[in-house]
């Protein structure tokens, strides 16, 4: 992320800081009146003492001022003590009313602490730089080549210090490596600190070996090597392995956050957001479900404690819906009470955070709720052996995009593709190398596609690209650059070496169509005309 950026977010940090610090004399204002009322006589305004104090007590440590928050507990558990008893004494009151007065007083002291912001922007681009280490330069050759045509950057070292010397400048994704260095005759294993320093700077590591043995095995193990391969080399498996950690490297997602202090679930969201998570903040309760399936969150954030309704009320009333029974809810919220967060845990959410919450621990709770949510509907929606979404699946995001395409007056293309001659690759080199034929080009097709978009794996070598707010003219031209890639593209078989095409209809809102189905008929019949006039093309009108 550029550095502009970042003093972006700063900005926008601080400024959301200052509204909630200068919101804090309003409440404070309350606060005191509601002692005075309490002390004068009417106990069942301890209620709303408590309701603010537990607010403030979860927002004042989230916007950076802990101590207040700390002191907005205590009045809350004087107001506890005082609530659960028949005759409150003078006294109490007294100890009450002198907590909220130290917190008023502390307020004025706290104008000079610094806007609260932990650094934890994500790069708005993806690191695609792959090193290849001490690889014979016939297979590294054979690599590069294999590599760009997924999109991949890749540089040589010959040796590990050339490497080492590298890294003090710039880094990689991932780093593959091979275990015999002929340049001083050891084995990578040997370089415990260039492996340590890869491994404290989160570079993914992978092996390549030209003997297959279980000490080197081991070896590779205990350095945190996350693959290790053996000569001859299995290309497109190795780069689908090297895809998939490379997609590990940042997770993305979208979150609502349901919240009765709005600027507090601001700041989540600006949190989030600054960590490349798309969110949404509900302030209307009663729109929310509708809000929830238009976005289509994997995971919501919601208060426990609100005003009008409770948030165990409001996950009962999203459970009610059979489409979001599997949507991810977690409390979020400063309620302390174990009996009343397990009570609260029946309605049906999965998880509870505590607040005050700090950014990075926000951002790492939510990432470990996003991945499990993720790989939880992989198993639902994804197609076992390509990773790509089901039929049924990717039928259900056509039609759902093509409708939040006409509300939001956006444009949405779609892109069918067919590998040409399949049954000729199965017939001829058996059908586990057309299975590695399918999954290489479903990598690519995932390494090539934004993460909006999504593809599918629509038969048995057919696939659907689904891409919101993307003009036909772009479609066409990602297409024909996946084409023109995968073709390039070497399988090996035993004794000879092959390349595949496939052809492709596109379409797009731009033509004015009136269903989804009307959409998705006309891409199939521009795949059909494609395959009918000498295939290994990109056809977007006939």
């Amino acid at each position: 992320m550029t550095n502009a950026k970042k003093n972006n977010y700063a900005e926008r940090f601080k400024a959301l800081q200052t509204q909630f610090f200068d919101g804090l004399d309003e409440k404070v204002t309350a606060l005191n009146w509601l002692g005075i009322q309490v002390v004068n006589g009417e106990a069942a305004k301890l209620v709303d003492i408590i309701a603010l104090s537990h607010q403030l007590a979860g927002s004042c440590g989230t916007f950076g001022f802990e101590d207040l928050g700390k002191q907005a507990r205590q009045i809350e558990q004087y107001a506890l003590t005082l609530q659960a008893k028949n005759n409150v004494e003078d006294k109490q009151l007294s100890k009450l009313t002198q907590c909220i007065d130290k917190f008023n007083k502390n307020i004025k002291q706290q104008k000079s602490i610094p806007c609260a912001f932990d650094d934890i922007t994500a790069d708005s681009e993806v690191n695609r730089s792959i090193w290849l280490l001490a690889i014979s330069e016939p297979l590294s050759k054979e690599l590069a080549l294999q590599l760009s045509a997924f999109g991949y950057e890749v540089v040589f070292f010959s040796n590990i210090e050339q490497c080492m010397q590298q890294l003090l400048h710039s880094q990689p994704s991932l780093i593959f490596a091979s275990v015999q260095l002929d340049a001083d005759k050891k084995s990578i294993f040997s370089h415990t600190d260039f492996l340590a320093y890869i491994r404290d700077k989160s570079i993914a590591f992978m092996v390549y070996s030209n003997k297959d043995e279980f000490d080197l095995r081991v070896a590779a193990v205990r350095h945190n090597a996350q693959a290790f391969y053996v000569s001859p080399l299995d290309t497109p498996t190795m780069i689908g392995r090297m895809s998939d950690l490379m997609n590990c490297e940042s997770i993305t997602g979208r979150v609502c956050i349901i919240d009765d202090d709005i600027l507090l679930a601001q700041r989540y969201a600006l949190t989030l957001e600054s960590a490349g998570i798309e969110s949404l903040v509900i302030t209307n309760v009663e729109n929310m479900v509708k809000q929830i399936l238009q976005f289509n969150p994997d995971l919501v954030l919601l208060d426990l404690n609100m005003p009008n309704f409770s948030g165990p009320e409001l996950t009962g009333v999203i459970r009610q819906y059979d489409a979001l029974k599997s949507l991810s809810i977690v409390y979020l919220s400063a309620e302390l009470n174990e009996d009343k967060q397990l009570s609260a845990m029946a309605f049906g959410a999965d998880d509870f955070l505590n607040k005050p919450i700090g950014d990075r621990q926000l951002i790492e709770s939510v990432k470990i709720r996003l991945n499990r949510s993720r790989e939880l509907r992989n198993l639902i929606e994804k197609d076992a052996m390509t990773g790509l979404l089901t039929h049924s699946t990717i039928q259900e995001s056509v039609e759902q995009e093509f409708e939040r395409a006409k509300r939001s007056n956006t444009t949405l293309s779609i892109v069918m593709i067919d590998i040409d001659h399949f049954k000729r690759v199965n017939d001829r080199y058996g059908h586990g190398l057309g299975d590695v034929v399918i999954t290489t080009l479903a990598n690519m097709l995932k390494q090539r596609i934004r993460r909006s978009d999504k593809a599918g794996r629509y038969g048995g070598e057919e696939f659907i690209l689904v891409l919101p707010e993307c003009s036909k003219k772009y479609a066409i031209s990602l297409t024909q650059t996946i084409l023109d890639n995968f073709n390039k593209l070497l399988f090996n078989a035993e004794n000879e070496k092959f390349n595949c095409s496939f052809s492709a209809g596109v379409t797009s809102t731009e033509e004015q169509f009136e269903s989804a189905e009307e959409m998705f008929n006309s891409a199939d019949k521009r795949l059909y005309y494609a395959k009918s006039n000498g295939r290994n093309k990109v056809v977007s009108d006939y």
